[in-house]
């Protein structure tokens, strides 16, 4: 069995037969003997002739009394009609002996030719037709998934068929390279509007836009700005209009637009018949119409086609029996097969590459059949790969690899075991190298803890890398770029190197933000080195013109194979030395550089590596390291013998090496590199759901004082106001923008908010404690002129020194973070933030020593008291202090302590860090709201009038605390 499955590998291709070409239904034509047969496409479409007869093989066609012979048929008639129509738009063949010879002398014959019309380069996607009912089309064209794509009535352009036709291409859509997209509307089966677009760029939602039209039937559209012009249009409980391209409302009777696919009832009469849905609206003239009033034509069907700059066409391919079906398909794609495995969603029962010519054009590749039967990694790992079924196993494996449910129970061994017999057999064939590529980006984004799970995954890893870089040996001019890994082979005349090679991932010019998996765009290779020294490398390597003399020397070729590789992390490079250091990571990418058949070591001028840090938290102390397969016992760690740290210019580590494999750069790290734990994951919810507790405490607390002015008569509660908005501020930036990273403009902005409102919070907090040093400690409370506004001063005005300082000096660098939206970690953060905060906690810390000093030396004045009251006394001290304590936002200091702590003690620190600082805003509300008599008195007698007037108790407040500070200037002079 399964050698009539591979036929094609055994050298039986001419077993394969083709038999539907185009991307239209097939059409027949007959000519009687002695007339001409023409044929005619219309529109841009040209012939393309699929077969031909000259003879006779049935009595029904051209009729007549010499047609006693069934089985005529001329030789040659195929070719001979292809000579005069094929590619042509119209021709005419005359069905005569003179033309075909005479296969059957005294048998009245005729000439019948089956052809399509094929677009020259417009390739059908998608076709709605008017009344076919469900599904919506709408939400066909939204979701994943393909409709009647093996269905050629369904595909023809007419609606002799009441069914909707989806190709598996528009799901696909920003895999392709579109150069253009049109939409045609069709009535009585010919297209009578239609809107052309640039597709470039886009995707399956969005290009149907106004500033994407370039050529109309209509001549209108841009006379006004359209109140609707897309594919989902005007979408709600009451309206079902999409692909709605519409100038302008104003009530039914002025609606004016210019095409509309109705999915259901609407308001309006002209968009509620009492017919079966859909219904497609569209203008029959070169402007637009009032729905209601200006008779709109009602199209049969409206249809979707894809322009590429060079494609594959439509093909129907059989093997050995069974039946494979390819979409049109721009080059350099791997294409799947329209039929499915059963087994398997999305998964198809052949793949095939379309190929670029290198002088034009492209050609389908030969076909891959996969492995429909095998539906897990375990099951592949039973597979004898063979030359047979090397393109199928592998295609496999980068499915099953790709699959995000696969990817928490990944078997790294397994993988690494498949990938070996995969190399084995399957070296210099570009298909299997373009999934073997596949794999590899595929697993890197499993866990970490996969590749970390024993020793036996620790070397698959290692194993893993080696099976790609033996794919890649062989193989010229090949390049493929994935999220994860990026590969490039070149072959090279060592004449073109004297200026040595170069090879790189560019940073995208759009906001200077690295990008979180590698673009094909962004993958350059430069044949002088000097050219990419220009360039804004996120990581890259060159090669010094040495390296030729080293290939003559050991392989004595003049022409030069070398592969060039950027990993994307470091998990498949999972070292021994690295688990043992806490503090040190990978922390750039991975890139490396191999020449065929040469071992290049000792090199007198220097390989050089240059790279951009793009783990959170790494930065400082670099040390430039290769991956040695040689170490732990075949294992692989890394090495830092040969490599030296160069320099770092414009944020970018340059290492020098004197040989060629996989290097990276080793980084100190502050906080958690790499993937977060679970435990990380904890403080993120804990800190936001305790911010958002803090929000609603910080609102209630801040209306009792706004409400209740007798409140924040007092110099402390006006503090504690001031307090209360900078904290409320920040947590309600924090938890609203700490996170909108997709937006560079809006993440910048955040960053420099929280910034600010971090600094307002410490230097209210600040304040606090110079209030109460007067208060408790010198006793001065009164006597210090405009002490609110010098606090407001210190507390909102001063912050903004430092955040414009640095805003000014870089704004776009320092407050720019793929992560997260706040500032970088780098000199301005240590010295704009860090460092102000320490000073803050430090005068805090020794306020606070000194107030609660004070506190306990009042209590000592006190007689001696019984034991109940000495607990209760006990209680209010602990109480106080923790007052106070939050107050002069103390617990702000774990934070600083969780810094170069042991795993342990640094997540007890932070763990307190997090609940304590995000419910400070609680914790406010707890001690100066509930805790409070008086503002629960206020809010009693607010609510159910219930006990004194707030005019009644203020005297007795005041009372009190006049006794207080008498006692604590008796207490001070004691002390």
């Amino acid at each position: 069995m399964t050698t009539f499955r591979y036929l094609w590998i055994t050298g039986l291709f001419l077993l394969t037969k083709r038999e539907v070409y185009g991307d239209e239904a097939e059409l027949k034509k007959t000519a009687c003997e002695h007339k001409t047969l023409s044929l005619t496409c219309d529109g841009e479409s040209t012939l393309d002739i699929h077969s031909a007869l000259y003879g006779r093989l049935n009595t029904e066609t051209c009729p007549h009394n010499l047609d006693h012979s069934t089985s005529c048929r001329a030789e040659g008639a195929l070719q001979k009609v292809r000579d005069a129509c094929q590619h042509q738009s119209s021709c005419g063949v005359k069905a005569v002996n003179g033309v075909f010879g005479d296969p059957c002398v005294g048998v009245f014959k005729y000439l019948e030719v089956s052809y399509t019309c094929e677009n020259k380069g417009w390739h059908l996607v998608f076709k709605g037709v008017s009344e076919a009912g469900d599904p919506d089309l709408y939400h066909l064209w939204r979701d994943d998934g393909s409709l009647n794509a093996l269905n050629h009535s369904a595909r023809a352009l007419n609606d002799s068929l009441k069914a909707n036709f989806k190709s598996p291409m528009v799901d696909r859509w920003t895999e392709l390279e579109i150069q253009r997209v049109k939409i045609a509307f069709y009535k009585d089966g010919v297209q009578a509007a239609y809107m052309i677009f640039n597709g470039r760029d886009t995707g399956k939602m969005d290009w149907f836009a106004l500033d994407k039209v370039t050529s109309s039937s209509y001549e209108d559209l841009n006379d006004r700005e359209p109140n609707f012009f897309s594919i989902k249009g005007h979408s709600s409980d009451k309206h079902n209009r999409h692909w709605f391209s519409n100038r302008n409302y104003g009530g039914c009777q002025v609606d004016y637009g210019w095409t509309v696919v109705l999915t259901g009832k609407g308001p309006c009469g002209w968009d509620n018949r009492n017919t079966d849905y859909p219904q497609i609206m569209f203008s029959p003239t070169t402007t637009g119409v009032l729905w209601e009033s200006d008779q709109p034509a009602w199209a049969d069907f409206f249809a979707v086609f894809l322009e590429y700059t060079d494609h594959c066409p439509y093909e129907v391919v059989v093997i050995a029996d069974v039946t494979y079906t390819f979409e049109a398909s721009p080059a350099n794609f791997l294409a799947n097969s329209l039929e499915m495995c059963s087994s398997r969603e999305n998964n198809p029962r052949a793949v095939r590459m379309c190929n670029s010519e290198p002088q034009g054009g492209s050609v389908w590749g030969e076909v891959s059949i996969t492995l429909c039967d095998i539906d897990d990694i375990n099951g592949l790992t039973q597979v004898t790969v063979t030359e047979d079924n090397v393109d199928d196993v592998a295609s496999q494996l980068s499915t099953l690899t790709g699959d995000e449910n696969v990817e928490e129970e990944l078997n790294i061994n397994d993988v690494a075991s498949i990938l070996e017999s995969i190399t084995e057999v399957g070296v210099g064939n570009q298909n299997v190298t373009m999934f073997t590529v596949e794999i590899v980006s595929n697993v890197q984004n499993a866990d970490y803890e996969l590749f970390m799970a024993n020793n036996q995954s620790m070397a698959a890893s290692s194993r893993i890398v080696q099976s790609l870089e033996t794919q890649l040996e062989s193989l010229t001019n090949f390049t493929h770029v994935q999220d994860n890994v990026a590969v490039h082979t070149m072959m090279f005349n060592p004449t073109t190197l004297e200026n040595g090679i170069g090879f790189a991932s560019i940073q995208p010019s759009i906001n200077g933000a690295v990008e979180k998996g590698l673009q094909k765009e962004n993958i350059k290779q430069f044949e002088d080195v000097q050219d990419y020294l220009n360039q804004m490398i996120e990581t890259s390597i060159a090669l010094p013109p040495e390296i030729v003399n080293k290939s003559q020397e050991q392989a004595g070729s003049n022409d030069l194979q070398v592969s060039f590789t950027i990993y994307q992390t470091s998990k498949l490079f999972t070292s021994y030395r690295l688990m043992t250091k806490e503090n040190r990571t990978i922390g750039t990418r991975v890139i490396s550089a191999a020449v065929e058949r040469v071992t290049v070591a000792g090199l007198k001028e220097p390989v050089r590596a240059a790279y951009l840090p793009i783990v959170k938290g790494a930065g400082g102390n670099p040390e430039c390291v290769f991956w040695d397969f040689d170490l732990e016992n075949g294992q692989g760690d890394w090495s830092n013998e040969g490599c030296v740290y160069n320099e770092t210019s414009d944020d970018r580590i340059v290492c020098f090496c004197d040989h060629l494999t996989n290097f990276a750069v080793i980084m100190d790290y502050s906080g958690q590199a790499g993937p977060t734990t679970g435990f990380q994951d904890a403080l993120t919810y804990i800190s936001v759901i305790g911010c958002v507790i803090s929000i609603v405490c910080l609102v209630i607390t801040i209306f009792t004082f706004m409400y209740f002015k007798h409140l924040r008569g007092k110099r402390p509660q006006r503090i504690l106001l001031n307090l209360c908005f900078s904290l409320l501020f920040l947590y309600l930036t924090f938890v609203i923008g700490i996170e909108l990273t997709k937006c560079y403009s809006c993440c910048i902005i955040v960053a420099i908010m929280l910034h600010y409102f971090v600094l307002t919070s410490l230097f209210w907090m600040l304040v606090e404690a110079i209030n109460m040093y007067l208060k408790f400690v010198l006793v001065f409370y009164e006597e210090i002129r405009c002490f609110m506004l010098k606090s407001v001063i210190l507390g909102w005005g001063v912050p903004i020194i430092p955040v414009a300082i640095i805003a000014s000096i870089n704004y776009e660098e320092i407050y720019s973070n793929d992560e997260y939206c706040f500032m970088k970690p780098g000199l301005e953060f240590y010295l704009g933030l860090l460092a102000i905060a320490a000073v803050i906690l430090i005068i805090n810390s020794v306020i606070y020593i000194q107030v609660i000093r004070q506190l306990t030396c009042r209590r000592k004045l006190t007689k001696v008291k019984t034991d109940k009251n000495k607990m209760s006394e006990v209680s209010v001290r602990v109480q106080n202090a923790i007052t106070i304590m939050m107050l002069l936002g103390l617990t702000w200091i774990f934070g600083f302590l969780s810094i170069d702590s042991s795993d342990a003690v640094r997540d007890l620190f932070q763990l307190i860090f997090c609940v304590c600082n995000s419910l400070q805003g609680f914790f406010v509300f707890l001690f100066f709201c509930v805790r409070r008599r008086d503002v629960r008195n206020s809010w009693a007698y607010f609510c159910c009038k219930v006990g004194q007037k707030p005019g009644q108790f203020i005297t007795m407040t005041s009372k009190q605390r006049y006794a207080t500070e008498k006692t604590l200037v008796s207490a001070n002079s004691t002390c």
